[in-house]
């Protein structure tokens, strides 16, 4: 029969240690960027459009490596707050694309140094020789995972992905059993694993 794992080596395992200096770097994140009304993913989703403009929410979800309830969740706040705006696609009208508004600009510039102080809080404990290297380690086991982001191919996926289309029919979406009087719900903040939007 297997040994159980103690705590103490589930707390060495590390996936438990990436989990947990996440939780920190979030913490971190929404201490210095609070007044901004700001999270990381939100963050990250006006960096992204401030250099991809016009793309859709798949591919906004793709360079910022969130998943699909999540990428929605944060493109419905930053709609709501005006700091993107989401238009019809002029080459394909089934599709929406999205782009940063004027306001979007001006907090993405406001937040950044915010942002940067995060950074470095997160980083203080590691000598300024270490800082590189450590991040180097995390690009290599991402990379070794398949799950480093590549800006370009997402772009290109996405260009690629408004060209010419077949005509694929799906089946039809089936319909609810019985009719609900109740009012639709508000979405929640969170995703729904629970993450912070």
């Amino acid at each position: 029969m297997a040994k159980i794992e103690s705590l103490a080596e589930l707390y060495l395992r590390p996936g438990f240690m990436v989990k947990r200096l996440h939780q920190v770097a979030t913490a971190i994140f929404l201490e210095e960027c609070g007044r901004y009304s700001m999270t990381p993913s939100q963050y990250q989703a006006l960096c992204a459009l401030s250099e991809h403009t016009g793309i859709d929410q798949s591919a906004l979800g793709k360079l910022i490596g969130q998943d699909r309830s999540t990428v929605s969740l944060v493109v419905q706040l930053l709609l709501e707050r005006g700091l993107i705006r989401r238009l019809a696609d002029p080459r394909d009208k089934r599709r929406s694309i999205l782009s940063l508004s004027e306001s979007g600009m001006q907090t993405l510039r406001e937040v950044a140094p915010a942002a940067k102080r995060a950074q470095n809080r997160l980083l203080a404990a590691l000598p300024e020789e270490q800082r590189a290297g450590f991040l180097a380690l995390l690009r290599t086991l991402l990379d070794a995972h398949g799950a480093e982001i590549d800006p370009g191919a997402v772009i290109a996926g996405s260009a690629a992905a408004q060209g010419p289309r077949s005509r694929i029919r799906r089946a039809p979406r089936p319909t609810p059993r019985s009719s609900s009087s109740r009012p639709a719900r508000k979405l929640p903040r969170t995703n729904g694993a629970g993450k912070l939007a």
